[in-house]
């Protein structure tokens, strides 16, 4: 019974790995993506100190004899190296050299009926302009409609789309006029932080302040025209899946194996 739960949990476990490493693959051409990686952690273990006097003079193991209980996955932690640049000459795609992410906000209605936003963080930089929703102008968002906000935490928008210059620094011109100033926003542990689709990450803000007003700015370095690919390395997700598939295998195998030892110790028994 031991060996059955034990190949369970691992079952469990490398399923979980299996269905992580099939997301970074899927995800592999995805602005901005950065890689999770699955660690694996141990389950109860025992360990046999007190021995009969028969079997102890019997076994060849020493005393202290630890029985493990299998194995679970631990945590999926996120791989923040950057990903490559990728040129592309749009003027609305920026790509963050070094530290921080985007804050963009979601427009929402609250419990009382009320429009609220909601903060969100990410690496993918392909903007694009579009009319902002029931308010006259244009603003900048990104391809599921949040928009790109400023230090205050106000979505940037313009009156007319027009040739659009952002600096390294995050000020904003369109046609030579400063029209607004952004900023990055570092995370120390983006694992700590609730993903929610999107390549986003929901940005921690309080019930009495915004977040632009707590968040700390990051050192990084707005460059435009360019992109962030994933940092997704292909070659080894599929030395990964390759891995996982045979632990899976082997396990399979020891229930299979575990299965008729029970059953030869069933029909011994009968007899």
């Amino acid at each position: 019974m031991q060996s059955l739960n034990i190949s369970t949990a691992a079952l469990r476990g490398v399923q979980q790995a299996l269905d992580n490493t099939a997301n970074n693959l899927a995800n592999a051409d995805t602005v901005g993506y950065k890689r999770r990686t699955a660690s694996f952690s141990e389950l109860l273990s025992d360990s046999m100190n007190e021995q009969a006097a028969v079997d102890s003079r019997q076994r060849n193991s020493p005393p202290g004899l630890r029985i493990g209980s299998g194995s679970r996955l631990g945590l999926t932690k996120t791989d923040v190296s950057p990903g490559n640049m990728k040129q592309t000459d749009v003027p609305t795609d920026l790509m963050i050299e070094g530290d921080g992410y985007f804050l963009v906000s979601r427009p929402f209605r609250n419990a009382n009926g009320e429009l609220d936003d909601e903060y969100r963080l990410t690496r993918s930089g392909a903007f694009q302009f579009a009319q902002m929703a029931g308010l006259p102008g244009y603003a900048l968002v990104t391809p599921t409609g949040e928009y790109l906000v400023d230090e205050v935490g106000l979505p940037i928008s313009f009156e007319n789309p027009g040739e659009l210059t952002i600096t390294p620094e995050g000020v904003v011109f369109l046609d030579g006029n400063e029209v607004a100033q952004m900023r990055l926003y570092k995370v120390d542990n983006p694992d700590q932080l609730q993903q929610v689709g999107d390549n986003q990450l929901l940005a921690p803000v309080l019930d009495d302040q915004k977040a632009p007003d707590f968040m700390q700015f990051a050192d990084g370095r707005i460059k435009q025209g360019a992109l962030e690919t994933s940092n997704v390395n292909v070659q080894e997700e599929m030395s990964q899946l390759i891995n996982v598939q045979r632990a899976y295998q082997l396990n399979s195998r020891a229930i299979g194996i575990t299965d008729q030892m029970m059953g030869i110790a069933n029909s011994l028994r009968s007899r």
